[in-house]
């Protein structure tokens, strides 16, 4: 529905997948914590480090990824591996992974315009995805696939062990899910809730899709486009 940004592992994988865990302006239920429960002993596969020892393997093997700037701030996050399984997991699942990427937040808050008596999303919104989108054009499909290859055992381990097929799985029907939603205006009409100044979309169409693509949506036409097709590489090359 990201992560995908560590490494797109944590982009791709979370973003992706990312895309998202932010905020969002819809109402939703609150995502679990990544330490929401216990991980039990594993067996760690040879030649990778111990999970919960992994951070620094992985800034070094996801460090050449992307070149943007931003992209080095993101590394610097700790419990990389666990936040891209925890994430993907849940934008499978549609669910928005905002604890797991809470650092992609964007600054600013949520504003609207009005015309006509209606309500729209100000589409200088969008704007405040660029960033996290720019990252996730410049990463490299083949070498994401790689890396991804590479700590896949580790995320299989860090994920959700009662769900089949492990982190490629998961990863597959996220990229599949945010892949499938659709194009919304650049300023797509509003209404606001009973409950406030919670708004929701006009357009029943998208507002009954789930929160992970709702979030994508937010991204504005331009970015979701972006999101969407360097998550279909980086899967096609997986």
């Amino acid at each position: 529905m990201k992560n995908i940004a560590l490494a797109v592992g944590l982009l791709a994988g979370g973003l992706v997948l990312g895309v998202a865990g932010t905020r969002s302006f819809f109402k939703e239920a609150p995502a679990p914590g990544l330490s929401s429960a216990p991980v039990a002993p594993v067996a760690v596969p040879p030649g990778l480090p111990r999970l919960e020892e992994s951070d620094e393997y992985v800034r070094g093997k996801a460090a050449a990824l992307s070149a943007e700037p931003s992209y080095a701030s993101w590394l610097k996050s700790e419990n990389l591996l666990s936040r891209v399984a925890l994430a993907t997991s849940l934008i499978a699942r549609d669910e928005i992974p905002r604890d797991a990427l809470s650092f992609l937040a964007p600054k600013g808050k949520f504003a609207v315009v009005r015309k006509g008596g209606k309500i729209y999303a100000d589409p200088r919104d969008a704007a405040r995805y660029d960033g996290v989108a720019a990252v996730v054009s410049s990463l490299d499909a083949n070498a994401v696939a790689v890396f991804l290859r590479g700590v896949e055992p580790l995320l299989d381990l860090a994920g959700d062990r009662g769900e089949r097929g492990g982190f490629r799985a998961a990863f597959s029907l996220a990229v599949i899910r945010l892949g499938q939603t659709p194009v919304a205006p650049a300023e797509p009409e509003l209404r606001e809730t009973k409950k406030g100044i919670v708004y929701a979309y006009a357009d029943e169409s998208l507002e009954k899709l789930g929160p992970a693509r709702k979030q994508l949506l937010r991204m504005g036409p331009k970015n979701q486009a972006a999101v969407q097709a360097k998550l279909e590489e980086i899967l096609k090359a997986l």
